[in-house]
């Protein structure tokens, strides 16, 4: 009952406003008598009238004298176990301990730990799979024809992966380390440079010399949680984590904020973990792209599978790539665009509180999400 079964205090002023308020039913609300005799299955047992009367007074009344009444959760109240962990995970980075943590990685261990089997290693269903002849796409801008000369002269190397003595602070990886960002569409690459108006920018495809696995971060949803019951330890646990897990891609993909020198700094130490974790597994991460409104879909791979051969594939010819070497620039693939025009999508409001309003009120309300 204590670990399975939210009480009152699980519940947001919004929540218990919505359902002693306006009568919602979105939340199941029942006393001890039906949580024991329905949500346990109890009513039938022999001893179910020896057990109300076993039961101490707190379990059915409040302090304050009312009934105590118990909610059905799902994981998706808007006190969700997990996301308060996350919360929790961000400020013990970002203002106590940053290099040394000693509570990332048992965090970090419990939200992964459905993505794995009783081996420990990854299941099947979010591992994704390109191989030798499939395209990845990598753009730069060249302002200059020059700088554009130069790409077409040796694509393999400034299309590659950018010097670790010149590596910026990126959504996965912070100052000094290197590693491939690249997009499964052209157009994908090219919006998420962030060109302006009137650039020139240059992109090209690789393509993997063998095959590369990459953990699929849009696929974490698909993950069933593990078989539990109301019974079992751990059952409302799982089912926030399975809440959590599907919103998880949404934080890794958020672009940084305006100003916030830390915004990727969450999502940099998961992909050092993945990488720890599973570099023997996968080559890489896949997410969707913010900059598409997640209709496109990045692809980052870990610094030791960045590599890009100096031969250059050719479905005709077979061309014998060095070890070592994950991809290899496809020979004819180079494109020149001028950006001529950014557009911007915007969802227009007629009230401030629709701008706040999360998609988890907005569902509850019957209004589409954003």
């Amino acid at each position: 009952m204590d670990k399975n079964v939210a009480t009152e205090e699980d519940l947001t002023h919004y929540e218990l406003g919505l359902i002693y308020e306006c009568g919602s039913d979105h939340i199941s609300v029942d006393g001890i008598d039906i949580v024991l005799s329905e949500w346990f299955e109890l009513g039938n047992e022999v001893y179910f009238g020896d057990l109300m009367a076993y039961l101490p007074e707190s379990y059915q009344k409040t302090d304050d004298g009312r009934d105590r009444h118990y909610y059905s959760d799902d994981g998706y109240l808007e006190l969700n176990l997990y996301e308060d962990k996350w919360e929790k995970f961000i400020a013990d980075i970002r203002h106590t301990h940053r290099f040394f943590n000693p509570n990332a990685a048992g965090f970090l261990d419990s939200v992964f730990s459905m993505l794995t089997g009783t081996d420990l290693r990854l299941k099947p269903d979010v591992v994704r799979s390109i191989s030798k002849g499939e395209l990845l796409y990598r753009a730069r801008t060249a302002q200059t024809f020059d700088a554009a000369k130069k790409i077409i002269e040796s694509p393999h190397a400034e299309l590659g992966p950018t010097p670790k003595d010149k590596a910026s602070s990126q959504r996965m990886t912070p100052n000094g380390i290197s590693a491939l960002y690249c997009a499964l569409e052209r157009e994908t690459c090219l919006s998420e440079i962030r060109s302006i108006t009137g650039d020139n920018v240059v992109s090209g495809a690789m393509t993997p010399t063998t095959q590369l696995k990459l953990l699929d971060l849009t696929k974490l949803e698909l993950v069933e949680p593990p078989k539990l019951t109301i019974f079992n330890e751990g059952y409302r646990d799982s089912l926030h984590l399975n809440a959590f897990i599907k919103s998880l891609v949404k934080k890794m993909s958020k672009p940084k904020g305006r100003n916030d020198d830390l915004s990727y700094l969450s999502t940099q130490v998961v992909f050092e973990y993945l990488r720890l974790k599973f570099g023997t597994e996968v080559d890489g991460l896949v997410f969707p792209s913010v900059q598409t409104g997640e209709v496109g879909t990045n692809v980052v791979l870990f610094p030791e599978a960045s590599g890009i051969s100096k031969e250059r594939y050719s479905p005709d010819e077979q061309a014998a790539f060095g070890e070592g070497n994950k991809l290899a620039f496809v020979d004819k693939s180079l494109r020149f665009h001028q950006v001529t025009a950014i557009r911007t999508d915007a969802v227009e409001h007629d009230d401030i509180h629709d701008l706040f309003m999360s998609d988890l009120v907005r569902s509850r309300l019957g209004i589409p999400a954003r």
